[in-house]
């Protein structure tokens, strides 16, 4: 099978995209709140999951390697921004959990990721294409979840 030229177009376009937002959001998040974008997810992803989540299960939401995670999470603890609890009923498993000083540094980076996004998209594409955008990407990234 060959892509299309229309799949190929589509690809680029978003990797270039993609990887604009991504130093844009690095850069800012770096200068205005000492965290890299890879941390604010991990920060997101606990507070969205309750206050903690098991590795694997963090691992899964970040659509990285659990060794990736482990890696993140250790750096991220000598922060103090998250710790590694051990689950009681179960020896093998390992919650990582937000501390306080992480719900601070999610607090401030927040604003940062809502001020970056709405620069980004600006007035460059409306609503509507933003929308269909949304829908497109979505539901290619369901059809291929699981297929790598």
């Amino acid at each position: 099978m060959r892509a299309t030229v229309d799949q190929l177009a589509a690809w680029r376009a978003l990797y270039r995209a993609d990887s604009l937002l991504f130093t844009a959001l690095n850069d800012q998040l770096r200068a205005g709140a000492g965290i890299v974008y890879a941390e604010r997810e991990v920060l997101d992803a606990l507070h969205r999951g309750g206050g903690r989540l098991r590795m694997g299960s963090l691992a899964a939401e970040l659509m990285i390697s659990r060794s990736g995670t482990t890696r993140l999470v250790a750096r991220m603890e000598t922060s103090g921004w998250v710790r590694r609890v051990s689950v009681p009923e179960d020896r093998r498993a390992t919650w990582a959990e937000l501390t306080d000083t992480g719900r601070d540094v999610l607090r401030r980076a927040q604003p940062i990721v809502d001020v970056v996004v709405a620069e980004f998209f600006g007035g460059h594409v409306s609503t509507v294409a933003l929308r269909t955008c949304a829908v497109a990407l979505s539901t290619v990234a369901a059809a291929n979840l699981g297929s790598g």
